[in-house]
């Protein structure tokens, strides 16, 4: 049984909080707001590492994380699955409510619908019996109605599925980190509710915890000096792939694992000094996960229509967004856990304890 030490257990932690800054800045993409802008461009090129190159990997991060978690204790599943209906289940449903109640309120309520059109959701008023059913699985480009929740709903999915997971590790040995890492490079794929990302991170994750490798004390071991090497080379190649259009794919998921073992090897080190913003971050993760959009979307358009902004301006707008929207959910995480606990604890699976 793997005994993870403090120290890891506190790093995991942060990688939470990491993860989750990571994610803001996928959706602080400002080709959202300019759908004409050129993907070769000074700007494009620049759009491109800081929003999808540098931190396209964050949500596999977390399900790679859930799957080394969801085996790292023995037990049974069933009672495992039982956990996690509060943890996961509830979560979401109520998160899909709330992305239902939004757009329902602006539109219905304050009579703003005409401002949605060209959405990838559909108007409320438009809304059709089966709608009230697929808001919860896929309503709006293979997401449900709170499009962030893409990522709990595929989690549940291959959580159903740990019972296969755990045969197949023990079954095939070595096979099953192969059969991953050839699906994710040269097969990929991706329906609702399962993608070979998904598998493959939350699989490796798993083969980890069964296999009783303790992943992470196997990074710390890494040579720093040669990590880094290894990390810039694969960057160059990777921003040279996009740029040529040559196996981009391919390589962004090589350097993706690259840049996962990078980020924990430098969270493990910047853990000692004791970051209490990025604790803070990391705490309340799970909620500024759910609470960020779709706000932060509406932020990122209406500043666009409203201040057409240009230059230097557009180039640090990811980092303005990533800080606001961090900024206003962790508020609201502060906000609900000192008046409304209870309700917090409902929306985060008990998270904010």
């Amino acid at each position: 049984m793997i005994i993870l030490s403090q120290k890891q257990s506190n790093n995991i932690n942060l990688l939470k909080g990491v993860s989750i800054l990571l994610v803001l800045f996928i959706h602080a993409n400002i080709k959202d707001a300019i759908p004409n802008l050129d993907d070769k461009s000074a700007l494009g090129m620049w759009t491109q590492v800081v929003t999808r190159i540098l931190v396209d990997n964050a949500v596999p991060m977390f399900f790679l994380v859930s799957g080394f978690l969801f085996f790292l204790r023995p037990g049974s599943i069933i009672e495992k699955w039982e956990k996690r209906v509060k943890t996961l289940l509830i979560p979401y449903i109520l998160w899909c409510i709330v992305g239902f109640i939004i757009p329902f309120i602006l539109q219905e309520v304050l009579g703003l619908a005409h401002l949605f059109s060209g959405n990838s959701l559909k108007k409320i008023a438009d809304f059709e019996t089966l709608d009230y059913i697929k808001m919860f699985w896929n309503i709006r480009n293979g997401a449900p109605i709170l499009s962030t929740m893409w990522f709990l709903r595929d989690l549940i999915v291959i959580i159903m599925l740990t019972p296969a997971i755990r045969l197949l590790v023990k079954t095939m040995k070595w096979s099953f980190p192969l059969l991953l890492i050839c699906v994710y490079l040269f097969y990929s794929f991706n329906v609702t509710g399962m993608s070979s990302s998904t598998l493959f991170w939350f699989g490796m994750g798993s083969w980890f915890a069964i296999k009783g490798k303790n992943l992470f004390a196997w990074i710390e071991c890494f040579n720093g000096n040669l990590l880094l090497v290894v990390w810039i080379s694969t960057l160059i190649t990777t921003i040279i792939s996009f740029y040529y259009d040559w196996h981009y794919e391919t390589v962004h998921a090589i350097f993706g694992i690259i840049h996962f073992v990078a980020i924990y090897k430098c969270v493990s080190v910047i853990s000692i000094s004791g970051i209490q913003w990025l604790t803070a971050v990391s705490t309340a993760s799970f909620f500024i996960y759910a609470f960020h959009e779709p706000w932060m979307g509406y932020v990122l358009k209406i500043s666009y229509k409203a201040l057409h902004p240009s230059g230097l301006i557009l180039y640090i707008a990811p980092f303005i967004l990533v800080a606001f929207a961090t900024a206003y959910s962790y508020a609201a995480y502060a906000l609900l856990k000192r008046y409304a606990p209870r309700l917090l604890n409902l929306l985060t699976g008990a998270r904010s304890k």
